[in-house]
């Protein structure tokens, strides 16, 4: 065998030279490609899969959706349509335009009952997880709110695009069917998106800017601009620190009808924040021993927790009563100590914002004056309001504010979130507040809906929570509903009604109103409304909105509450009581408490409509009941029917409901001075 002799003087023969060579050939061709990069770079730069070509033919800003895999998931349903499934699935937004984007806003247009568990990388505008999003949803940059562009980042895909990981459940797929969304696209303002091409689990668009379009004249945002909703939040960070930051809390209540009482906040800390002191708010729960087990127990070993606000996950915040707000600890911020009170800025202006100051410790690796993150999660709730839907923090522009020297000057926040809170509809048998109707020409009133505010809390076994209520004689409103069963089997048994063996539940709502037809004649008719108070506490500034529809615009007076007309359409109403009469007070024992029922807090009044210029309008068909209505913000149950006109009506029994409601007003009134008195 020929052996070949090199310079060290070590022999090695031809045919494992020839081996040896062939394999230092075949690494180099590897090395040199893998040295190309025909593949997008994923978030830590690394080369990722070649990009779809339609990306590379897009001028403007490119997205797809891709379907990843989905599971059955318990319980396993013979029905297809019931059967749920755990799905994952990834969608990405790309700027591979000349220009920046802003505030990226991308829609996914779910269609098969979809609820969001998870998304990395994105935030929905629409609420917090889990999250509906049968009708699709909204996600924006969380953290990267804004897309550069390649050419002024020298082609960092990290700073240009964004990746979504979203888990999920879907309903209604069988099996072998990839279920797609409907649709994809930009919802920016200026963005003109095509429908999206699809080719199998797998969508993408590209969405370019509309010339035509004419931008808004306004000052110009870094972040994405000011959005509006129901309630407004703002996380502003007033100082920041290695370890710490002093942040505010603004609270804006921008709905006409909406409103809170003894709000509650809350929000969750990601990254294990703890709120070490607070001015204009406390926590309701204080618990040292919870901080020293915690991670910021073990950083800072030198901190007193005693003196520490809270340290929980999800802490509970709430305002402070009116006479703290004068305190040393307060030092008077404005906006504070309202008892968690946020009224319509209809009503008054001055108490529709609350304001409150957290100083926030931070923990490792967080640990220097530009890691800012606000709580993510956030929920607020009242004792007898509206039920609002919060959407995640958005990087705004700093907040600005007047210079505390006095001085015509502005002085501007570190850095400021907003958080968009809207105003949900009641589920059936999930409201809190309840209405009953009746007319002068029926003699039977018709009660609040069975379980209009949930059954939850009572013994279904005993009543029948599906069954329609039973009509009651007018008298019968006045007591508790464990007081009415006598008056309802006899009223039955008096006009031939049937008697179910297993009576229906009750409204169990803390608050009821009765809205009663009082008159009708040619050129107007007349209703009066009663709030009923069944709590053991009182409402102040109460309000109570009524929406017309057709009979709206008619309306011409209330007399013994003050009445608002609501824009823009003027067909709803707000009534509030008059000074002095702004309490409705809570439920009290009656005047024999072993004898008598406990009679509820109660205000009245006549309201006055014309008919003028309004055609077709029927008061006994039902134009003279209201389509929707109000008590502190929150829509209350309507009653599925409402009186009708028979031709045998007693005018005798509409002439007692009348005294029955007038001796309603006169006791309230009296009960209102006994208790000033």
């Amino acid at each position: 065998m020929k052996v070949i002799e090199v310079k060290t003087g070590m022999k090695i023969p031809w045919k494992a030279r020839y081996s040896l060579t062939l394999l230092i050939l075949l690494s180099s061709v590897l090395l040199l490609c893998n040295g190309q990069d025909y593949g997008t770079p994923t978030e830590d730069g690394a080369g990722g899969g070649e990009p779809p070509p339609e990306m590379a033919r897009c001028n403007g800003i490119f997205m797809s959706y891709s379907f990843g895999s989905r599971e059955r998931e318990y319980p396993h349903v013979k029905n297809v349509t019931a059967q749920s499934w755990a799905f994952k699935s990834s969608a990405m937004i790309v700027n591979v335009g000349k220009e920046e984007l802003m505030g990226w806003q991308m829609f996914i247009g779910f269609r098969h009952k979809e609820l969001i568990v998870s998304a990395t990388g994105a935030s929905p505008v629409d609420g917090d997880y889990p999250l509906d999003a049968s009708n699709g949803t909204t996600f924006v940059g969380s953290p990267n709110t804004d897309l550069k562009t390649s050419i002024e980042t020298a082609g960092d895909f990290t700073q240009i695009s964004t990746n979504i990981e979203i888990t999920g459940t879907l309903f209604g797929v069988a099996k072998g069917v990839t279920p797609m969304p409907r649709t994809l696209k930009l919802i920016n303002d200026g963005w003109e998106c095509p429908a999206a091409k699809r080719k199998g689990g797998s969508m993408n668009v590209c969405c370019k800017r509309n010339p035509k379009f004419k931008v808004k004249t306004g000052p110009k945002t870094k972040f994405a601009p000011r959005r509006h909703g129901d309630l407004n939040i703002v996380y502003d960070v007033l100082q920041s620190f290695g370890s710490n930051y002093l942040a505010q809390v603004t609270i804006d209540n921008e709905n006409p009808l909406g409103r809170l009482d003894r709000w509650n906040l809350t929000w969750e800390w990601t990254r294990g924040e703890i709120i070490n002191t607070m001015r204009g708010a406390y926590t309701y729960k204080r618990d040292p021993s919870e901080c020293l087990y915690s991670r910021a127990g073990q950083y800072y070993k030198d901190l007193d927790f005693s003196q520490v606000m809270n340290c929980q996950k999800k802490p509970a915040i709430s305002d402070l009563p009116p006479e703290r707000k004068d305190d040393n600890v307060t030092d008077k911020l404005p906006f504070c100590c309202k008892n968690g009170t946020l009224l319509p800025p209809l009503m008054d202006p001055s108490k529709s914002r609350s304001m409150f100051q957290l100083q926030v410790f931070k923990l490792p690796p967080d640990l220097n004056r530009t890691a800012l993150y606000p709580p993510q999660h956030w929920k607020i709730d009242g004792v007898l309001n509206p039920q609002y839907k919060c959407g995640p923090p958005v990087r705004v522009d700093p907040s600005q504010f007047p210079d505390s020297s006095g001085l015509p000057a502005v002085t501007y926040a570190i850095a400021s979130w907003q958080i968009v809170c809207n105003i949900t509809k009641p589920k059936a048998q999930a409201s809190r507040c309840c209405v009953s109707f009746s007319a002068f020409y029926n003699s039977s009133a018709i009660p609040c809906n069975t379980c209009a505010c949930g059954c939850n809390d009572i013994d279904t076994t005993t009543c029948n929570a599906n069954r329609n209520p039973l009509l009651l004689p007018p008298d019968a409103l006045l007591v508790p509903f464990d007081n009415r069963t006598l008056k309802a089997k006899a009223w039955a048994k008096q006009n031939h009604m049937p008697i179910p063996k297993k009576l229906p539940c009750p409204d169990n709502c803390g608050v009821s109103i009765n809205w009663h037809v009082n008159t009708d004649y040619r050129d107007g008719w007349t209703a009066r409304l009663t709030v009923f108070n069944w709590r053991d506490f009182a409402f102040e500034d109460w309000f109570v909105a009524v929406e017309m529809g057709k009979a709206g615009p008619g309306y011409e007076n209330v007399y013994s509450f003050n009445g608002t007309r609501v824009p823009p359409n003027n067909r709803t109403v707000m009534f509030q009581g008059l000074r002095d009469m702004n309490y409705l007070v809570g439920q009290v024992n009656g005047t024999r408490p072993l004898r008598d029922p406990p009679v509820p807090g109660k205000q009245q009044s006549v309201i006055s409509f014309k008919k003028k210029n309004i055609k077709g309008l029927n008061i006994p068909e039902g134009d003279g009941f209201p389509t929707k209505l109000f008590f502190n913000g929150e829509e209350c149950a309507l009653p599925k029917h409402f009186p009708k006109k028979s031709l045998g009506h007693r005018h005798g029994i509409s002439v007692l409901m009348s005294l029955v409601l007038a001796m309603a007003a006169a006791f309230a009134l009296m009960m209102d001075l006994l208790l000033k008195t």
